[in-house]
């Protein structure tokens, strides 16, 4: 743990809405400047939590750095020791190093967010609300961000009963009932619990008292959307943009909101406003070709060759995913080779995939074997999946598992590579090692959806182990009741067991989600069985009109006498 030999610097803290409890706040970064001469019993501690963060043991380390802080009266050290437990998740050590550091010294913002976040944690929320209070007096010269720091540490707070009057307590003592920016934070409050009745009033509250905010406006279309409002959403939204036209968080949304309401073009009008940049410039060419304007996408993708952006690199990156959408495979090839920054590994792998699109298979397997020299586990693993993939296109199956076999060898624990083996190897026939790769997958993660899918829709089609094949797929189906895939294998298992009228329910749920060659040829011969040949053959069509080459598709459709 580096942050045990160096002290450091940070940007606050960032607090952020959506986690596991209350005080949900993101540490980016340890101070790195050196401590200044101390107490040797204080240091003493400092270098023994120095010793347990370099083995790892960061909760030691953070136990440690507290016995240092409450021995010391630098700020710096409290500091520290608030950070590393926060790292290590020690959140009653975190309660106690932060009201050290708030203790020595008062102005620091930083601290009295995270001794109020930690107690919110810990469920001390007496503690909180006068660490809460603190923070809000140091934020005096700027309210809207005081209470939004406030609201987003209380909103995701276990006990939302007691956290609403934390709430209600902090706006009698600050006289903030009709503070605007006090509103506006009660608004977002009551959203997050859900009353989306309350915030919509507190909201409005806000704008009478300050009509010009586009905050308020986009918040208040936000809040109509979710109500099904979309008349007073386009009314806000439009307010908002007026004020802001050069607001991306206004902006999009604005834009997608006239959209869905047929109005493309204004909503690309909008978009036209933002600054120019490239990312901003591929953004619109997805929208144009969304809205069925290839000839705006057009003008966008040729203009990145005349406008002279700050980052050559970061316009070679945006201009390349252009043309992949645009269908220029050879000129996204030749950006791709422009790409020098972060993304240089991912570039290839594009280049790689692009060249096999093309025909040019050995150009692709030399690409990704040159970027196995200098990459990462990751690219090395997306780059073995690549070529897999590739063979696999190329109907050269026993390659691609030869490539996943070899890159198994480097990276065994890889469990992207092994999933890629499996469903190759179903594929391929090779049931034993499918079966094999998947059972290893579900034993280190037992919760991965996936795997207990994939397994148990290959129990259930290949083989007449369908109790078990069903308990595979219940499993899966109880972690994401939601996805696509595994209610299609909940289909296809009560198929399987003779379940008729459950496998129809299912199979329609997943086609709904979902409109996949695959499900179209399960819930097809679900129909066709049933008597209902007719819509058997509808479904099997757009099943086609989707994908025309999907195999099990097309030998479903010959097992009933159906072309394709």
């Amino acid at each position: 743990m580096t942050a045990c030999s160096v002290s450091p610097e940070l940007p606050p803290p960032a607090v952020v809405e959506t986690a596991d409890g209350p005080a949900q706040i993101k540490v980016e970064g340890t101070p790195d400047k050196t401590l200044p001469p101390t107490d040797p019993d204080v240091m003493q501690h400092v270098f023994a939590a120095e010793l347990f963060g370099a083995e790892g043991d960061f909760s030691n380390a953070a136990a440690e750095y507290l016995k240092a802080a409450l021995a010391s009266d630098d700020p710096e050290i409290a500091e520290r020791a608030t950070r590393v437990a926060v790292s290590a998740s020690e959140w009653q050590m975190v309660a106690l190093a932060s009201d050290r550091w708030a203790s020595l010294d008062s102005t620091s913002l930083d601290a009295r967010q995270l001794a109020a976040g930690s107690r919110l944690r810990e469920g001390d929320y007496v503690g909180a609300e006068y660490q809460l209070a603190r923070l809000l007096e140091l934020t005096a010269h700027d309210q809207a961000h005081g209470w939004r720091i406030v609201t987003s540490l209380l909103a995701p707070a276990h006990d939302q009963v007691r956290a609403n009057k934390v709430l209600n307590n902090l706006l009698q003592d600050f006289d903030a009932g009709s503070n605007v920016d006090a509103l506006f934070a009660r608004s977002q409050f009551a959203a997050h619990a859900g009353d989306l009745e309350k915030a919509t009033v507190l909201i409005n509250e806000a704008i009478v008292l300050e009509p010009g905010r586009a905050a308020f406006l986009a918040w208040s279309g936000r809040l109509a959307i979710n109500r099904k409002d979309e008349a007073l959403a386009l009314q806000r939204y439009r307010q908002a943009w007026e004020l802001s036209p050069g607001d991306q968080a206004i902006a999009m949304p604005y834009a997608q909101l006239l959209k869905r309401n047929s109005e493309a073009g204004p909503a690309q009008e909008v978009l036209a406003q933002l600054p120019d940049a490239p990312e901003m410039r591929f953004t619109r060419i997805i929208f144009a070709l969304d809205v069925d304007d290839r000839e705006t996408a057009e003008l966008l993708y040729k203009a990145f060759e005349d406008t002279q952006y700050p980052n050559a690199s970061d316009t070679a990156f945006q201009a390349a995913q252009s043309a992949e959408l645009l269908d220029y495979p050879d000129e996204a090839i030749n950006w791709y080779k422009q790409v020098t920054d972060e993304r240089m590994s991912r570039a290839v792998l594009r280049q790689a995939l692009l060249h096999a699109g093309l025909g040019n298979l050995e150009e692709a397997r030399n690409l990704l074997a040159q970027v196995r020299f200098q990459s990462d586990n990751d690219t090395l693993s997306q780059s073995y999946q690549a070529e897999a993939q590739i063979l696999q296109d190329a109907g050269r199956g026993d390659e691609a598992l030869q490539v996943l076999n070899d890159a198994l060898e480097t990276l065994a624990e890889d469990v992207a590579l092994r999933y890629a083996r499996s469903l190759l190897a179903v594929g391929l026939g090779q049931l034993e090692l499918a079966e094999k790769d998947l059972r290893r997958i579900i034993a280190v993660q037992p919760d991965n959806a996936a795997a207990l899918n994939a397994l148990g829709y290959t129990l259930a089609d290949l083989t007449d182990r369908f109790d078990e094949a069903e308990r595979l797929i219940l499993q899966a189906y109880e972690l994401q009741s939601q996805d696509p895939s595994i209610i299609d294998s909940m289909g296809w298992i009560s198929y399987r067991l003779g379940r008729l009228q459950d496998a129809e329910k299912y199979l329609r749920e997943a086609w709904e989600l979902s409109r996949n060659a695959e499900i179209a040829a399960h819930l097809g011969e679900v129909l066709w069985t049933i008597g209902q040949e007719d819509e058997a053959r509808k479904i099997w069509n757009s099943g086609v009109e989707i994908d025309n080459e999907n195999e099990v598709l097309i030998k479903t459709m010959h097992r009933f006498g159906e072309s394709p």
